[in-house]
């Protein structure tokens, strides 16, 4: 009997436990505490960066057109800015291309208001359709630079053929002639009032042109011959400038014909000047070499060449008969030391030319 209760006991406490274990499977598990919530955002700071005012500069017209405009006449245009901004706007300059010039502008112009910019255009220099521009500065932080386009078609009441003189002429040969043809197509009674050279060696003379001399394609009988002539004695460099020529063309009383080219001499060393530097000439002598070009028309030789200090021997090689030749200098131990400041004497078969000089530089070391 007792055996019995214990073993009865004993399966009740089992099935109370395995009940237990179950329940305990089955509930859901605890929810975790509420996270704390998150602070407030802060409202947003004000911004402290505050727009200054400022002027605008705004072209109340940006390109002027004057259309058709006489060769020589000088055009005047007034472009208006006006300032759209709040603040005071402030012009610091005016820079014109080539051809223009600025009389006068507005400095500061109110917000509101109006202000001028008065230019000039030299038509002088130009023929057909041309457009200039002016920039113009300003205190306007959008835009500081503004184009300003003056636009213009210039018409010729002179006409020049060529219309230029170029010369490509060599110093001590004979002078050499550029003639011009000179007409008007609207103006009968044209004459030629004066003609005035930028160059104290081309000389000029005008005259009516002869019936041999007038050309077919101009439409009137009425043309000038003006006659520019280089001298023999040109100085040697570039010709960069203009005939001055005046009129009585009632639109046009000046015209500007071009002179151009340049000068040669009639020998030319390269280099101009012999520079050794500094040199020991003690164990070895060292060598320069000079190229002679002659320029004019007729072939020449060079005879001799010598130096004004001892110790330097010259060759005379030919590369073209009579045109061109290798000069070889060499420096020898017997060149005295120190600063040498010699001169190279080429010796030339050319009654125009016999001589030409080269310097000749260094330091022989001692």
């Amino acid at each position: 009997m007792s055996k019995s209760i214990g073993t009865a006991t004993l399966s009740g406490l089992l099935l109370s436990s395995l009940v237990s274990l179950a329940a305990a499977q089955q509930t859901p598990p605890a929810a975790p505490p509420p996270a704390a919530a998150a602070p407030a955002a802060a409202p947003a700071a004000p911004s402290a960066i505050a727009v200054a005012p400022a002027p605008k500069l705004v072209p109340v017209e940006a390109i002027r057109d004057v259309g058709k405009v006489a060769k020589g006449e000088k055009v005047k245009v007034d472009f208006e800015v006006r300032n759209d901004g709040p603040a005071e706007l402030v012009i610091t300059d005016v820079h014109p291309t080539c051809g223009c010039t600025v009389a006068s502008f507005d400095a500061r112009i109110a917000p509101g208001a109006v202000g001028k910019i008065h230019a000039e255009m030299d038509t002088v220099d130009f023929a057909g359709p041309i457009a200039k521009t002016l920039t113009v500065l300003s205190n306007d932080p959008v835009q500081p630079r503004v184009m300003l386009t003056i636009k213009a078609r210039v018409e010729p009441q002179v006409n020049a053929f060529p219309g230029y003189a170029r010369f490509v002429f060599v110093q001590n040969q004979p002078p050499v002639t550029v003639k011009q043809w000179l007409w008007s197509e609207n103006f009968a009674d044209l004459r030629i009032l004066a003609v005035k050279s930028p160059y104290d060696f081309v000389r000029v003379a005008f005259r009516p042109a002869t019936a041999d001399e007038r050309r077919a394609d101009a439409p009137t009988v009425n043309q000038w011959i003006v006659e520019t002539t280089i001298q023999s004695d040109a100085e040697i460099g570039a010709l960069r400038d203009f005939l001055i020529v005046e009129t009585n063309h009632p639109k046009q009383k000046e015209l500007r014909v071009a002179v151009t080219g340049f000068v040669r001499p009639l020998l030319q060393a390269t280099p101009a000047i012999a520079e050794f530097g500094a040199l020991d000439l003690g164990a070895a002598s060292q060598d320069l070499s000079l190229v002679v070009v002659n320029f004019g028309e007729a072939a020449l030789e060079i005879a001799k060449v010598s130096a004004s200090v001892p110790g330097v021997e010259a060759t005379i090689k030919p590369i073209e008969a009579g045109r061109r030749w290798e000069v070889k200098l060499e420096l020898t131990a017997k060149m005295p030391k120190g600063r040498v400041d010699a001169t190279v004497t080429i010796e030339t078969t050319s009654t125009q030319q016999p001589t030409l000089q080269v310097p000749l530089r260094g330091t022989v070391k001692g």
